[in-house]
């Protein structure tokens, strides 16, 4: 973290990109379940390097992956994942506790910007990109990097039985999705999820390199620095931009 933004080492590393991550000095993004604010995005793109309009999502935990190429629309209705091979084109996602995250291939310079969260994570959202990449422009997933932002951690996300049922269903070859902890005289059972491990074993699966795999071990509803909806910001967001500089 450096002046209040955050930024992925593995990214740093290529001169072709331009990307970060806000925290709450920035303050939110959003200004209300309909409304991006466009004026501090473009003050916190600025920060990074970053000009012009910036594509933004309006998130629906969906699987929905666009390929974007202008910026005449700059909020793509029910969508969680854009990307794009332009210059200059900066792409946004913003989060309070689901994971932000971002995608390179500097061999083909494509970018992409994800929303994962429980929901995007069972419909598939990240392999849904990842095939974009490979579909509609022939990149190899093994020079993919990819970059988890901050997010809720496994401890702080309690689920219920029935959430890691679901999991286990759409997800049966996976490893230690979760944690079962007793409370109590009564042994009550309760269950957190541990969303970046299945979309570390999500992107794994579809062929991205581990060592390509940079996850932020920051726990936004933990640190104060970050929006955070388990901690009650209801509407406010962080966001995280990337472009091809």
């Amino acid at each position: 973290m450096v002046n209040n933004k955050y930024q992925f080492q593995s990214f740093l590393q290529y001169k072709g990109i331009a990307h970060g991550i806000s925290s709450k000095v920035f303050g939110s993004v959003k200004k209300n379940a309909t409304n991006v604010d466009r004026e501090k995005l473009a003050l916190f793109a600025k920060s990074i390097g970053i000009t012009g309009d910036i594509v933004c999502m309006r998130q629906i935990h969906s699987a929905n992956v666009r390929v974007i190429t202008d910026n005449l629309e700059l909020r793509w209705p029910e969508t969680d994942s854009l990307i794009t091979n332009k210059k200059s084109l900066p792409l946004a996602v913003l989060t309070a506790d689901c994971l932000p995250v971002l995608f390179y291939d500097p061999k083909k310079e494509i970018i992409a910007a994800a929303h994962a969260g429980y929901k995007g994570l069972l419909h598939h959202v990240l392999e849904n990109t990842i095939e974009r990449f490979i579909n509609d422009f022939k990149s190899n997933p093994k020079d993919i990097i990819v970059g988890i932002g901050p997010s809720i951690e496994r401890d702080c996300y309690e689920v219920g039985r029935e959430r890691i049922e679901e999991f286990e269903k759409t997800f049966p070859e996976f490893k230690n999705m979760f944690t079962e902890k007793s409370f109590g005289k009564l042994g009550i059972k309760k269950f957190y999820l541990d969303l970046r491990n299945i979309a570390r074993q999500c992107l794994i699966k579809e062929g991205i390199l581990k060592k390509n795999i940079e996850v932020m071990e920051i726990c936004t509803k933990c640190d104060t620095n970050f929006y955070s909806y388990r901690r009650g910001d209801t509407v406010e967001r962080f966001v995280s931009v990337i472009s091809i500089a």
